[in-house]
């Protein structure tokens, strides 16, 4: 009995042997990557952020990435056509095809954009998987008017006959102010409006499909408001942001699709020598996971949200005396910056109205980030 309990087990460890080597060497269909907030530290208008273009080389590198996604924000804010030839230069150098997706400041000038590139909302497919980009910025981070009629439509001739559906925009439109993204602060609320149609009826339109489907978002990693990357998938839905500009944080994302139909994910760290100092970018799953990177041994509570005109923080720690807040308008410029006792309630007052975020840190590590709504 004994021997025969020892061949089971010298099988079983051969079949996981055998399955975990399968997985490891998966081959890799192609490969593409996508990078938000390309022009890097607000208000440097320098053509792409340099951090980036030092990683030209290891893109280059990988034969198996065929061509680069910028999810927004590629040039600062007021372009010019200056600006627009520098990126034009850095694209030429990669040697690789980028499709850009827009943000809020590369349609500052949208007559200059469309002159040069074309249209702000289109489709291609690649290895029998669909691409759509989308403009957000038409109205207000609603997708409406002709470019709704033209998702509908695309998704009507085309989720039947692809396996993937890739689909990317610059604003974080699943953030809502009570849903369970409220924390992931973007770069910016700019130009959006009160209420938005991303999850009445936009998201809708996506469920219901057979097909996995790739939501990107680009608006994120600009600023110590913003979170750098984040990541979520349910049902057949995955949610994913990337950006650069802060520093520290700065990234962007290779996806691999491999010929079992599976995808998968190199999250790259630009200011690192170590490439993946992240780690994998599906260890930070929102919905089934605590992991983040924000750390999170304490309780923070910032309330009533929204308010009028003043707030009350408490925040519950048995490890920090002092946690330090800050308060950033919707343009990043930051309006407060004080330290806060901890175990103890801190009213601020005297807010003008409006949209603000505001980031809970300690030495450079930050422990929650959120938005906050000030009524008049």
């Amino acid at each position: 009995m004994k021997n025969i309990k020892n061949k089971y087990s010298i099988i079983l460890l051969y079949l996981l042997f055998s399955l975990s080597g399968q997985t490891q060497n998966r081959q890799i269909v192609y490969s593409f990557f996508v990078a938000g907030h390309t022009y890097g530290q607000p208000g440097v208008k320098n053509g792409l952020h340099p951090p980036f273009k030092e990683k030209f080389d290891y893109i280059r590198n990988r034969p198996e990435i065929k061509f680069g996604v910028f999810t927004g924000d590629i040039v600062a804010a007021n372009p010019t056509a200056i600006e627009w030839d520098r990126v034009d230069a850095d694209i030429e150098n990669l040697g690789l095809p980028v499709y850009f997706t827009v943000g809020n400041h590369d349609m500052e000038n949208r007559e200059l954009f469309e002159s040069r590139y074309g249209d702000t909302y289109y489709s291609f497919t690649f290895e029998n998987d669909l691409f759509i980009v989308l403009d957000p910025n038409l109205d207000n981070w609603n997708i409406s008017g002709d470019q709704l009629v033209f998702l509908k439509n695309t998704l009507k001739e085309n989720n039947n006959n692809n396996n993937h559906i890739f689909v990317l925009f610059h604003q974080l439109l699943w953030w809502e102010n009570n849903n369970v993204y409220a924390n992931i602060g973007p770069n910016s609320f700019a130009g959006r409006a009160d209420s938005i149609n991303f999850w009445s009826e936009i998201e809708p339109m996506f469920s219901k499909l057979q097909n996995e489907v790739f939501m990107f978002a680009g608006d994120v990693g600009a600023g110590s408001w913003a979170v750098d990357f984040m990541y979520d998938k349910y049902n057949n839905i995955s949610l994913i942001a990337s950006g650069m500009g802060e520093g520290n944080g700065d990234n962007f994302i290779v996806v691999n699709v491999y010929e079992d139909n599976s995808v998968g994910y190199d999250l790259i760290c630009l200011n690192d020598s170590v490439l993946n100092c992240f780690g994998n970018l599906t260890d930070y799953r929102l919905t089934t996971s605590a992991s983040s990177h924000f750390a999170r041994p304490e309780e923070i509570f910032i309330y009533p949200n929204p308010a009028t005109r003043q707030f009350q923080v408490l925040i519950k720690s048995t490890k920090e005396k002092f946690m330090d807040f800050h308060l950033f308008d919707i343009h990043g410029k930051k309006t407060i910056s004080k330290q806060i006792q901890t175990n103890a309630v801190t009213e601020i007052q005297q807010i003008s109205g409006g949209l603000y975020f505001y980031l809970f840190e300690k030495n450079g590590v930050k422990f929650k980030s959120g938005s906050l709504l000030i009524k008049n």
